[in-house]
């Protein structure tokens, strides 16, 4: 895993999926902001400052993949890399147009989503 503490936050309406995901992620020795809805997003993101968004395509109320465009569209936190995730046969394919960076289907393995973590969360190397 990195050496650095990363801050990550888990955005779904799925109280059951988010503890899992948080108790999974710490595990792994990250800082976790759990938010149960997309209201007031993008100043939310701001005020947090995390160093990766993981997204559940399909929250109550809202579509993920719109959420995702807002968040590319708003400059100061354009450069966070999201990882979105869905049940949904083909959603890749609309969730990577939407503007994510990564995409994970559902049902998926603990330690494909430690990869894409990983990944998501690697510097650049120019």
């Amino acid at each position: 895993m990195l050496k650095e503490k990363h801050h990550i936050l888990i955005i779904d309406d799925n109280e059951d999926i988010l503890f899992m995901l948080k108790a999974m992620l710490e595990m792994k020795g990250f800082n976790i902001t759990p938010k149960d809805s997309p209201e007031n997003i993008e100043s939310f993101i701001e005020t947090i400052s995390p160093d990766l968004i993981l997204m559940d395509m399909l929250l109550s109320g809202a579509d993920g993949r719109e959420v995702c465009r807002k968040i590319k569209m708003n400059k100061a936190i354009a450069h966070i890399p999201i990882i979105m995730i869905s049940a949904l046969p083909d959603a890749d394919v609309s969730c990577l147009q939407a503007g994510t960076d990564y995409f994970l289907g559902k049902p998926f393995e603990m330690t494909d989503l430690f990869s894409t973590v990983e990944k998501a969360l690697l510097p650049v190397n120019i």
